[in-house]
């Protein structure tokens, strides 16, 4: 059962699939465009890879799946970085859900950063990464066809922190162009890492790297999920994260999944996978985002 929990001025929360929150109709990919669907190897291995950053560690790559109908306007694009706990993780982690974004008519983009296992790093060079790919992404932005004020941050578990953490101030590479905003139009996030819950070890380091803590009126659109019963990501700390946003005169919405644990709609096969990113899509869809035309909509009733 999903329930969608609207930001200050949408309708009642809902339980279903379809949305409370009134306006377009919600995109899904059309039949035969489910690209979403296929390996994680296979779509990682089909994706253009373009190197973002070099490190003393090992250079990074995004890896951008781009929508199969032509066109010569600019497109939004989303930036998802994967799960792992800032510990583990690679770009196939959320590809998938790459995918879907660009099968609805948006740049996909899953991007690989630095993570402890395989870079011996901390969280700090996690978010220095993130905010390193979606800046790249704005200064590239006429060569890869992206529109540079719809880029979306995305992620799931830390994942998600990283998303959020690409608003906060701090922590950019003092070598790139900082007068190039690493700044999100948008955030998506499932079951991020907000500041309580996992992570407090690190937070309670840099306090600065809350997204919590770094809520302020002026942040970008967003829009989040969480299981009722996830112990890793409390949804409690959701409940919190939403309702300071809206208090801050942001617009936020939470998609709550009850009774899920961990990672409450993904991979592929969760069953709240397809509700759940069908919410998210029409989410950004209302924000303005303008993806190329869908040859098929679902409307709400």
């Amino acid at each position: 059962m999903i329930q969608f929990i609207c930001s200050v001025g949408c309708a009642a929360a809902l339980v279903g699939i379809s949305s409370g929150s009134g306006g377009a109709n919600t995109i899904v990919p059309e039949k035969n465009s489910t690209s979403y669907r296929l390996d994680d190897k296979i779509l990682l291995k089909s994706a253009e890879k373009i190197l973002y950053k070099k490190t003393s560690q090992e250079d990074l790559y995004l890896y951008l799946l781009r929508p199969s109908q032509k066109t010569t306007r600019p497109l939004p694009a989303i930036v998802y970085f994967t799960g792992g706990g800032w510990e583990q993780g690679e770009p196939t982690g959320m590809i998938a859900n790459a995918a879907w974004f660009r099968d609805v008519g948006f740049i996909g983009i899953a991007a690989d950063y630095r993570v402890r296992s395989r870079h011996g790093t901390t969280p700090l060079e996690c978010v220095k990464d993130a905010k390193s790919a979606v800046r790249f992404v704005r200064a590239n932005a006429e060569k890869l066809g992206v529109d540079p004020n719809a880029i979306v941050a995305a992620g799931g578990s830390a994942g998600g922190h990283l998303a959020a953490a690409c608003v906060l101030e701090g922590h950019d590479e003092s070598d790139e162009n900082l007068k190039i905003s690493s700044r999100p139009n948008a955030i998506v996030m499932h079951n991020p890492v907000l500041g309580k819950g996992f992570g407090e070890w690190f937070f309670k380091e840099h306090p600065e790297c809350s997204p919590l803590n770094g809520v302020r009126k002026g942040w970008p659109p967003t829009v989040l999920s969480c299981g009722t019963k996830d112990n890793t990501t409390p949804h409690a700390v959701a409940v919190e994260f939403t309702e300071k946003m809206n208090a801050s005169g942001n617009r936020c919405e939470l998609i709550t999944v009850d009774g899920a644990e961990h990672s409450c709609d993904w991979p592929v096969t969760n069953p709240a996978f397809v509700p759940t990113m069908m919410r998210m899509t029409e989410f950004l869809v209302q924000q303005g985002f303008n993806p190329l035309p869908p040859k098929r909509t679902i409307k709400k009733q």
